[in-house]
């Protein structure tokens, strides 16, 4: 039985192994990442089981100078509604401005 290697097929064999080694590698890399950056599921669980207190007393503070807020601006409306609205005095003339300079924008 003869069994004969030729340069090319030898050639042929490297590249496929080198094709095929550089896709592991980069699977076993972005494992090994995944793993490293992942959070703990232990962690996870006891963040999910224990109430924030601190989130709570915040949204409390936050509700409350909310309405203190709104009740400034419902005030602020009010007084001007009560005013009401401003007229331009009448000896006012607005007439168009002398012909002049066009400051019009020209090609």
């Amino acid at each position: 039985m003869t069994f004969s290697v030729n340069g090319d097929d030898f050639m042929q064999a490297i590249e496929i192994a080198s094709i095929v080694g550089t896709v592991v590698s980069a699977v076993l890399i972005g494992f090994v990442i995944y793993l490293m950056v992942r959070p703990s599921r232990r962690d996870a669980a006891q963040a999910r089981h224990q109430p924030e207190a601190l989130d709570a007393e915040e949204v409390i503070a936050l509700i409350e100078r909310m309405e203190s807020r709104l009740a400034v601006l419902e005030r602020a409306i009010g007084d001007d509604s009560e005013r009401g609205r401003l007229e331009p005095p009448a000896d006012e003339n607005f007439e168009a401005a002398e012909g002049g300079r066009d400051l019009g924008r020209t090609k």
